[in-house]
């Protein structure tokens, strides 16, 4: 295979990272105002899974489609679950501090409730993105698909804990495609996970 061939696999990989990292600008774009990070995410994973089932399109138009499309549920969601995860990571600083009997056991409590709103935030924007589901039901979804597919769900959060530090700490350029890149490995992940629904999107 030739080293100018397209379908060389060294030109595949870097049409890929090409492709998150422009997923990554559309997404911190489209997120500067803060209130519109939940429709910018999921058009990043509606974008990002189209790419994991090799149907990429046209990365800007569709990411921007998604955007608009999604905007009114996936802000709402996204104000719920930022007041939702304040709260939670207020309790759990507040009930960690007080101490006691009464404090560690608030403390365990919220701990709980902390975990069990991750598993289920990773799920929220893929599950908008990819359905026509209404929010009650997405929020249902989210969790029974959390923790009926423990594994995938903490590989999940793995991987994009994994990428965040090693951009941080190790090379640094990944930050340019970080958000892309995490959305991508989620797809690919996802797809093992939403094929086991009849409700997928064909």
């Amino acid at each position: 295979m030739g080293l100018f061939n397209m379908e060389n696999p060294v030109w595949k990989f870097m049409g890929k990272v090409t492709d998150m990292f422009l997923l990554t600008c559309l997404w911190l774009l489209f997120s500067l105002p803060i209130v519109t990070i939940g429709a910018s995410t999921t058009a990043l994973f509606y974008c990002a899974m189209r790419l994991a089932s090799n149907r990429e399109g046209y990365l800007r138009e569709d990411f921007v489609r998604t955007f608009r499309e999604n905007f009114k549920s996936a802000t709402i969601a996204w104000l719920i679950m930022s007041a939702l995860g304040i709260f939670i990571a207020g309790d759990l600083y507040f009930y960690h501090h007080l101490g006691g009997s009464v404090g560690n056991l608030f403390f365990w409590v919220f701990l709980v409730l902390a975990v069990v709103f991750v598993f289920v935030a990773v799920y929220m924007f893929p599950l908008l993105a990819w359905t026509d589901a209404g929010l009650k039901k997405v929020v249902m979804l989210a969790f029974v698909m959390a923790f009926k597919n423990f594994g995938w769900s903490l590989l999940l959060i793995t991987s994009a804990l994994l990428l965040i530090t090693a951009a941080l700490f190790v090379f640094w350029p990944l930050l340019f495609v970080s958000a892309g890149g995490i959305a991508y490995a989620h797809a690919k992940i996802l797809q093992f996970v939403f094929s086991q629904y009849e409700w997928k999107q064909t």
